[in-house]
């Protein structure tokens, strides 16, 4: 059961924190793609340049879940309080379910290990059917907020030329 209560509390805190710092759901999922991308693209070579720097054996996996995480942990700094409190609401399930998905996307990144015993938890099975799902809903929920929220007031008003 511990395993499940670290993913559930790893999941929370990008959402917590971007709801302190007021940062848009649509930034957060955009940095949690990015991270993905030099994951599945960059992430074996940065793990072989680690590894050349810093012994262990963990450095290959380590240095991928950085590459997943620094993207959204850069945008949560740097964006802060770039989103209005009045909108903040808006964003608060987008942002569950990117908090879900980031989780989500750093599971297959740790150890075997550590995914069985994720894995054979009591709700694990669960978690193992629900990851496209996890990812599909943050994604669906962040276009519909994007196209929803999107468009400024300026964008409004100069209409057809």
């Amino acid at each position: 059961m511990t395993p499940l209560i670290v993913l559930a509390a790893a999941a929370c805190v990008p959402v917590v924190l971007a709801l302190v710092f007021r940062v848009s759901a649509v930034k957060l999922f955009v940095s949690m793609s990015a991270g993905y991308l030099l994951v599945q693209f960059v992430g074996d070579d940065a793990g072989l340049a680690a590894g050349a720097f810093i012994r262990g054996a963990n450095t290959p996996m380590a240095t991928q879940i950085a590459l997943l995480l620094a993207p959204t942990l850069f945008t949560l700094l740097l964006m802060r309080k770039s989103l209005p409190s009045s909108k903040l609401p808006l964003h608060i399930l987008p942002l569950i379910a990117i908090g879900a998905s980031l989780a989500v996307l750093t599971l297959p990144l740790v150890p075997s290990h550590i995914q069985k015993q994720v894995f054979d938890a009591p709700h694990g099975d669960v978690l193992r059917d629900a990851q496209d799902v996890a990812v599909a809903l943050a994604a669906v929920l962040t276009l519909v907020l994007m196209w929803a929220t999107g468009r400024n007031k300026e964008d409004k008003k100069r209409g057809k030329h």
